[in-house]
């Protein structure tokens, strides 16, 4: 595990690579624990292995809170597994830290637009609003 301090919005940034990492491997909770306990601890400072572990365990919460706000057309499993990672974390900072909401979206907003996704960067805002709203 690493001493340095980062800043929020890195350990944002993080979250969703890992997460999306996990997404593409179709990673259970179990799996996604161990493999933060065996390989990934290495390079996150305590915090953020901290924020993804608790995010790990709230991960079917999430998707059914975030799946809950999806309308009729959308299924999650259409969407990009970009899009999913970043509506994950984006809910559980929402429901599970203290982070304003305001930044929170505008942040999610951000690294979606930061990763190219400039179709989606409005569905995200608008299902976050949706969850922040609850």
């Amino acid at each position: 595990m690493t001493d340095k301090t980062i800043g929020m919005a890195k350990r944002r940034s993080i979250l969703v690579q890992l997460f999306y990492r996990y997404l593409l491997m179709e990673a259970n909770e179990d799996f996604i624990k161990q493999d933060l306990l065996d390989e990934t601890q290495v390079f996150l400072d305590e915090e953020t292995l901290q924020l993804a572990t608790q995010l790990a365990t709230e991960l079917p919460n999430l998707k059914q809170e975030a799946e809950k706000h999806l309308s009729q057309e959308w299924k999650w499993g259409r969407l990009p597994y970009l899009v999913q990672a970043i509506l994950l974390v984006g809910t559980f900072e929402i429901q599970m830290t203290n982070t304003p909401k305001p930044v929170t979206l505008n942040e999610m907003t951000e690294l979606a637009k930061n990763y190219g996704l400039d179709q989606h960067w409005k569905f995200i805002n608008a299902l976050l609003e949706k969850i922040n709203k609850i």
